[in-house]
């Protein structure tokens, strides 16, 4: 096949793209690569719609093969890039990034790219300043606009974010960034038209899934809001319909039943090598929406601790060991043979990471990804010092609290009010599992009992710590770290009450989810 030959191809196959006939395109791409399985374009281009269907980790690979081919192509570096922070690694997009606007200093979509790195790295003055330079370069870049409302909102400047979601509808009336990210900031009364602009952008049925998605979500807010919420959970119901996010509910089972299985307080207790006795760490867990942000928020305060977000670590080297493989085994007993060196390694990297942005005198550093509560047994032998928070909620707050949300197919759980009882079952029972067999220090901490007594349970929390009681931890609301989680707006407010039994307000919709909870359903409370 001669090189004019590729060209048309792969133009042809762009042209597909554009049009979002992507199994046509693929067609064009891989004929190239059939004669040419190193052809730099056709590789990029695999990579894209690789990144249509959130397959992240094929795209990196396909367009890292094009940049070893053409390393200087800004394009390749920009889009690898965005692969690398879609699959929650900024910190290795950085390079390539930082590359892609030093070869093409007026590509406004890698300036772009570059800030949403940065904003994923919890470093919002460089972000700030990557995204006003890609809206210098192309004014009306409205994916820029968007990100940096985003960001405003992520530091708590909720007024600004508002304003700018606002300048983005003034001229897109229906942009589905800015109807999303105006819900979020904002509480709703009768006289915003946004809620109206929703419906009608939902009318048009050539709204792809995606973005249909975020507009149910964002009318399922607005509704609750205005005090409609049968209206409310049609549009979340319509939401996990259209979302098409299936859960593999006995696999999930199996996996956990392992772990309870290969961790036992025998093996855990075993002399054996451990990755750091470092003190530092702190790992904030338990169900999504449990209380984990404001936890952190509140640590986070403190003059001697620092809140590290979400931090993906832990879980991509459980991933990495077998996590959520068909074999359910292969994980328990890959950490249970981790010799010193390979935890030394691990435990290393891991506060490297989780310190970055830290004052050096710092004592704590938080790690409040949720679902580290399911790599309990790999954190008692990287840090057998580590202490662990377990954030606990009514189960039925927690449940609604999760359905409501927009999640990716990790927390594919929550598109089914019956999959999400028999999966908080499933959590409730490894987290008794964990009570009885880790050496680790733990605190349970309620969410009610903080919402009823802040201080007193924060004093809790702090003297758990080791720390010095400090008065900033009663005025969390106003630090200025970056938060990233749907708790954002929550925790820029004083504690408030109107959580609390919120379940009640939906409970004729419930039914599924209260038979699977079975008795943590406990609805008299």
């Amino acid at each position: 096949m001669n090189a004019q030959l590729h060209a048309r191809l792969i133009e042809r196959g762009i042209a597909l793209y554009n049009q979002r006939q992507f199994p046509d395109a693929e067609r064009c791409f891989q004929t190239v690569l059939q004669a040419d399985a190193q052809h730099p374009d056709a590789l990029h281009m695999m990579g894209l719609l690789a990144i249509e269907a959130n397959q992240f980790t094929v795209a990196i690979d396909y367009m890292q093969r094009a940049v070893k081919r053409l390393p200087k192509q800004p394009m390749y570096l920009n889009n690898l890039g965005n692969a690398f922070i879609l699959s929650h690694q900024p910190a290795v997009a950085l390079p390539y990034l930082r590359k892609a606007v030093k070869l093409s200093p007026r590509y406004a979509e890698a300036h772009n790219n570059l800030g949403r790195a940065y904003r994923a790295l919890s470093q919002p003055d460089d972000a700030r300043k990557c995204f006003a330079r890609a809206l210098s370069l192309e004014p009306g870049f409205i994916r820029a606009e968007a990100a940096l409302g985003e960001m405003l909102v992520e530091i708590g400047e909720t007024v600004e974010a508002a304003q700018v979601f606002r300048s983005i509808l003034k001229r897109e009336p229906y942009n589905v960034q800015a109807l999303g990210g105006l819900s979020g900031v904002l509480k709703f009364t009768g006289d915003d038209p946004e809620l109206a602009n929703i419906e009608t952008a939902l009318a048009n049925p050539a709204l792809i899934p995606d973005h249909r998605v975020i507009l149910h979500h964002a009318a399922g807010k607005i509704n609750n809001d205005l005090g409609r919420y049968d209206q409310a959970m049609e549009h979340y119901f319509a939401g996990k319909r259209t979302s098409g996010l299936k859960f593999p509910i006995e696999l999930h089972q199996r996996s956990y039943a392992a772990l309870q299985k290969h961790f036992t307080r025998a093996r855990l207790l075993l002399p054996q090598a451990t990755g750091s006795q470092s003190d530092v760490p702190v790992f904030i867990v338990g169900m999504p929406r449990s209380g984990t942000t404001l936890t952190e928020q509140i640590i986070a305060s403190h003059p001697l601790a620092h809140g590290a977000g979400e931090l993906p670590d832990i879980r991509r080297t459980g991933r990495d060991l077998g996590y959520g493989s068909q074999d359910v085994d292969a994980y328990p007993l890959a950490v249970l043979a981790l010799d010193g060196a390979q935890l030394g390694r691990i435990a290393t990297a891991y506060l490297q990471t989780s310190m970055r942005g830290a004052p050096k005198s710092v004592h704590r550093v938080t790690d409040k990804n949720p679902q580290n509560y399911e790599q309990l047994g790999l954190i008692a032998r990287l840090f057998p010092n580590a202490r662990i928070i377990h954030c606990r909620r009514n189960p039925v707050d927690t449940c609604v609290s999760n359905f409501m949300q927009s999640f990716d197919q990790s927390h594919g759980y929550n598109a089914d009010l019956s999959v999400l009882g028999r999966y908080y079952r499933e959590y409730d029972s490894l987290m008794e599992h964990w009570r009885k067999v880790l050496p680790l220090r733990f605190m349970d901490i309620q969410y009610e009992d903080l919402i009823a007594d802040q201080e007193g349970m924060s004093r809790k929390l702090i003297e758990f710590l080791g720390l010095e009681w400090d008065d900033a931890c009663l005025s969390y609301y106003k630090s200025q770290r970056s938060v990233t989680t749907p708790s954002r707006w929550q925790v820029r407010q004083p504690i408030y009450k109107s959580s609390v039994n919120r379940w009640k307000l939906y409970q004729r919709h419930l039914g599924p989810l209260l038979d699977a909870l079975g008795d943590l359903a406990n609805p008299s409370t």
